[in-house]
């Protein structure tokens, strides 16, 4: 033990605030003991579980227990996560995904409504049970006995220790008077190294943003120059071919119209150049915007394209489409539909064009996570993706990032083939587009 860890002993047990408290008005040697036995234990801790799981031993020789847990109060109060020794059930979650204050079992005791709680049967105890309550491992892990004493520091409730055993009716108020000595000695461990953990991952969740928004700055500028070089391509497009066949189509029009008559044949071949003229600029058009995504929604557009980048490849290549998602693509924003569609249209051509598939499937449904697109085929399949890369990939990348996709690609699982998978949440994909790109994402 250090002397730092002696002296703050010395001031808990010597402190004349003490004898003020009929709960700490006598402290027996053996306790003592366990007290300097749980500062050792504490001694070289950097995360509040592993403090806990630390000192669950030297705790236990002063009450005994089939676990114990500290739920700590964080932002303010509004929230509280948890830790646990002994065994571990669904309250570890909470470590890394604080809930609600309001629906701990034990927040009573953390907003200071009673001094502490003392259960002979938690199972049916209905101060830990109401609606929302978190109580399921209650129930789970059989926690009937249990001692639940506020943890405090310079005053404030800053978290509670809970101890439980199994068998029910095992615990005293002079338990609780143990409990209570034991909490307030560990409690400004405990805050110190949760305030350290709250610090890191702050740092954490900074750093992280910072990443995100450099790869959002870089991919958006690569997206930009992709843009551009689509609107370079398009131009040369109309002016190469659609202006070039039109140009001919005009010449003779005026040579059949110098020359006075036309037979039924030149007519025909007029008639289908005219047609093929149309063809070319409808699918010019259906490349700079999605009509048939307009028109007639999601889950058709996603089909017509397939049939589309298939049609007249030799060998031929079989499609498949399936939709159950009951058209929830077609009640996003229009930013983010559209910004959906190019993604699964690249993924598809990337398929058609270097997979040398066989088929090409795409499935279209929901789950709980949101909605999901997978567009699979059984071609020669796919390396490894770099987050960094250009082109159609990139592309793909930048627009699932601007709207709050996740993006997957990967081998399909027969390892034959590539498995593209798009997953957008739908409590916030209306809204992760940012303003400056929504004219951009409809267009590209």
């Amino acid at each position: 033990m250090d002397k730092g860890a002696a002296a703050a002993l010395y001031c808990f047990v010597a402190s004349p605030t003490r004898g003020r408290d009929p709960r700490m008005a006598d402290i027996s040697p053996m306790l003592v003991d366990r007290l300097l036995a749980i500062s050792r234990a504490l001694a070289g801790q950097i995360d509040p579980g592993a403090a806990l799981n630390a000192t669950a031993d030297e705790i236990g020789t002063l009450i005994a227990h089939d676990h114990m847990d500290v739920a700590v109060l964080l932002h303010g109060g509004h929230d509280h996560a948890c830790y646990e020794a002994r065994m571990h059930t669904s309250w570890s979650r909470l470590a890394e995904e604080p809930s609600p204050t309001e629906l701990s079992p034990v927040r009573s005791v953390l907003w200071g409504e009673v001094p502490y709680l003392l259960s002979a049967d938690a199972l049916t105890d209905e101060r830990f049970h109401f609606a929302g309550a978190i109580d399921e491992p209650i129930f789970a892990a059989r926690l009937r006995s249990r001692i639940i004493v506020p943890l405090r520091v310079r005053g404030d409730i800053i978290g509670a220790l809970t101890i439980s055993r199994h068998a029910p009716g095992c615990y005293t108020p002079a338990d609780v008077e143990v409990a209570q000595q034991c909490a307030d000695f560990v409690a400004p461990y405990i805050h110190a190294l949760t305030r350290s953990e709250e610090a890191r991952r702050a740092a954490l969740a900074e750093n992280k943003a910072r990443i995100r928004e450099e790869f959002l700055r870089v991919g958006a500028l690569r997206l930009t120059e992709g843009m551009e070089r689509e609107r370079r391509r398009l131009a040369m497009d109309l002016h190469d071919q659609t202006l070039a066949d039109m140009a001919r189509l005009v010449r003779q029009v005026a040579a059949l119209r110098n020359r006075g008559g036309v037979s039924a044949d030149e007519m025909a071949e007029l008639e289908s150049e005219m047609a093929a003229c149309l063809t070319e600029l409808r699918h010019i058009i259906d490349d700079m915007r999605p009509g048939v995504l307009d028109l007639f929604g999601f889950a058709d557009a996603v089909e017509a394209h397939l049939n589309r980048s298939v049609r007249g490849v030799e060998p031929p290549i079989a499609v498949g489409i399936r939709d159950r998602s009951e058209g929830v693509a077609d009640r996003l924003s229009d930013t983010v539909r559209t910004a959906l569609y190019r993604i699964v249209q690249e993924a598809i051509n990337n398929a058609a064009r270097h997979g040398a598939p066989g088929r090409i499937d795409v499935r279209i449904d929901t789950g709980p996570d949101g909605l999901r697109v997978v567009v699979t085929d059984d071609g020669s399949g796919c390396g490894p993706v770099d987050r960094r890369a250009r082109g159609g990939i990139g592309h793909m990348q930048t627009r699932a990032a601007l709207i709050g996709a996740s993006l997957r690609i990967e081998r399909a699982q027969e390892a034959r083939g590539t498995r593209v998978t798009i997953s957008l949440g739908l409590g916030r994909s209306r809204a992760k587009a940012p303003r400056a790109w929504s004219r951009g994402l409809r267009r590209a």
